[in-house]
């Protein structure tokens, strides 16, 4: 029985790498296959006697894609027969011997941006997408436009501009006009000069790179490239297709690079250990080993997978995650008696060292005829009951109205600012959740030194698993629950290294508590609720505690003791609401104490 081993017939191995035979199988001759530079060289035949043997000969990581396992097929009726695996004869010096790597145009892709909540004006808007500077309006006809942020004749930043009562995007440097489509329409200072204008107007040297934008689900999508039109003509964004047609998106720039955070989010069993207090039965207490995932790979569309529980709170339930490249993870969480809670993750690549999340989540609660005893017992449900918090989904329900909730249609009807007011309290919500700055606190740390650490061996070398096979690695990934992280690192590497390429990673990740850079800049419901706040709190201190206190100091020349001690209590509750505003307003700022508190937040206690 003789069979032709080619590197091509085991797409698990990574760079030319062949298993290497051991000393204690029965070997004749020099017979191990050796690589070297992804250059296969066989030493001279192979004579492997029975099972073991031909396994020791051909075996591949246990873990490859799911569709594209290369399983020997052997009978136990082989016996002492022998199996050879014959050298294929040698290619000529021009032949390429390489396997070519999937081709996979990271700026050929639908990246989310913002949701069209947020854009409440015409614009500009700008925004950063795989590091570049980029800005969205409006034209005449109502539809979004993305082009480059730079204006070509002195490199001013085009979100300064205005957009004109045409649809035009105007530059605030020197007036320069430039219509959707990139093309420059007028240059105010070339007026009258007929040479100036027919070098700039309409001009392919003045003309700003325009992108297709996309909206889908309330969320704004644009794809990076400027010459391929058509072609994302005939590609659809990932979009979870469970969500409704208005989901309530939040959104958050975030340290860390792309890469971690989606890593992140094929790791649920750091879950007890990184997110205590964040959430109900958290703890590392409660860990509970993971069982192997079922994953699968969907080539160029991704991966999905599935595994079970990671606590004791959650064992009987069933996960079903989707990686959706560029950037997107759909995570379903469902309960034996039927409930489910579904996560949606955009972790967009502004720039390295920086991701933009788009996040969202629902909750489908069990059928009204499921039992009392469905697998579950206790409080073991409490995860899918309560309302989490963290900037990475949004409320089940509400549990109370707001005070803004509650006042009148005719006093919002007065003062539209209030919806906007209400919204970005909820985002400060979000904001003030431990997840969240939990996440930035490990992750951001863990960016900065992973692959530097490796690249320049202080730390040690990088190494491919034996689990899981793969590419080599800063990590440790040998237990059944890195599997869906060792194999997202193997697709990704395969494909590049991801949208800034493989070293495009090493970066200043900027502050973990900055709320100002996270959130508040580009969301204009923060920034009224800012202001709300910041307003009360100036009224409160300035106004309403001297005039109390001054009401109170004539009651005392007047004789009045008792009736002064009402303004004095009303003085000593507005400087108590004073305070509480300016701390609420902080969060809008930052994540640390205001001043004098100290700068250390205790995220895990």
């Amino acid at each position: 029985m003789s069979s032709l081993v080619k590197p091509a017939a085991f797409p698990g191995l990574w760079h030319g790498q062949l298993p290497r035979c051991t000393a204690s199988h029965r070997i004749s001759g020099v017979v191990c296959p050796l690589s070297l530079q992804k250059e296969i060289h066989w030493i001279g035949p192979t004579r492997l006697h029975g099972w073991v043997g031909a396994v020791a000969a051909v075996v591949l990581p246990r873990h490859t894609p799911t569709r594209q396992r290369c399983r020997l097929q052997a009978s136990a009726a082989l016996g002492e027969k022998e199996i050879q695996v014959v050298a294929p004869k040698p290619s000529s010096p021009t032949e390429d011997r390489t396997e070519p790597k999937p081709h996979f145009d990271w700026d050929k892709q639908w990246y989310p941006i913002f949701p069209t909540s947020m854009l409440k004006t015409s614009g500009p808007e700008p925004f950063k997408l795989l590091g570049r500077d980029l800005v969205l309006w409006k034209d005449g006809d109502g539809e979004w436009r993305c082009a480059d942020g730079i204006c070509p004749h002195r490199l001013a930043p085009l979100a300064h501009g205005r957009v004109t009562p045409d649809g035009q995007l105007m530059c605030r440097y020197h007036g320069w006009t430039f219509n959707g489509d990139g093309s420059c329409a007028k240059v105010p200072m070339a007026a009258g000069d007929a040479r100036a204008e027919s070098k700039l107007i309409g001009a392919s040297c003045s003309k700003l790179k325009s992108y297709p934008t996309k909206v889908v689900k309330g969320l704004l999508f644009v794809w990076p490239h400027s010459e391929s039109d058509d072609e994302a003509g005939r590609k659809n964004p990932f979009v979870a297709e469970e969500l409704d047609d208005s989901p309530n998106w939040s959104v958050f720039d975030a340290p860390a690079s792309w890469r971690v955070w989606l890593e992140q989010s094929w790791d649920p069993s750091h879950a007890p250990f990184l997110h205590q207090y964040a959430l109900p039965n958290f703890a590392p207490e409660l860990a509970v080993a993971m069982e192997p995932f079922d994953v699968e790979d969907l080539g160029d569309d991704g991966l999905s997978a599935s595994h079970g529980g990671y606590m004791q709170s959650n064992q009987g339930m069933k996960a079903f995650r989707r990686f959706g490249p560029p950037c997107a993870n759909s995570t379903n969480y469902v309960y034996p008696d039927g409930r489910t809670i579904g996560f949606n993750f955009y972790f967009v690549p502004t720039e390295p060292g920086k991701v933009r999340q788009i996040t969202t989540s629902y909750f489908v609660p069990a059928p009204t005829d499921a039992g009392e005893d469905s697998g579950l017992q206790g409080n073991m449900m409490q995860m899918s009951k309560v309302v989490l918090r963290g900037r990475t989904v949004g409320n089940i329900e509400e549990k109370r109205e707001g005070i803004v909730t509650r006042m009148s249609k005719s006093i919002r009807r007065r003062w539209p600012q209030l919806d906007r007011i209400e919204q970005g309290l909820k985002s400060w919500k979000l904001m003030q959740g431990l997840i969240g700055d939990q996440d930035n606190t490990v992750l951001s740390f863990q960016d900065s030194v992973g692959l530097p650490a490796v690249r320049n061996k202080y730390f040690r070398e990088a190494r491919t698993s034996e689990k899981f096979g793969g590419p080599p690695s800063e990590y440790l990934l040998e237990t059944s629950a890195d599997e869906l992280v060792a194999r997202f690192d193997a697709w990704v590497a395969a494909r590049g290294g991801g949208p800034f390429g493989e070293h495009g990673l090493e970066s200043h990740s900027p502050g973990v508590f900055d709320r100002w850079e996270a959130h508040t800049r580009f969301s204009k419901d923060a920034q009224a609720a800012l202001a709300f706040l910041s307003g009360a709190a100036d009224c409160l201190e300035s106004r309403v505690v001297p005039a109390c206190l001054l009401v109170a100091g004539l009651c005392m020349a007047c004789g009045l003791t008792r009736i002064s001690g009402l303004p004095t209590l009303a003085a000593a509750a507005g400087i108590f609401a004073k305070t509480r505003l300016r701390k609420h307003a902080q969060g809008f700022l930052s994540g640390l104490p205001a001043a004098p508190g100290l700068p250390l937040r205790k995220l895990w206690e």
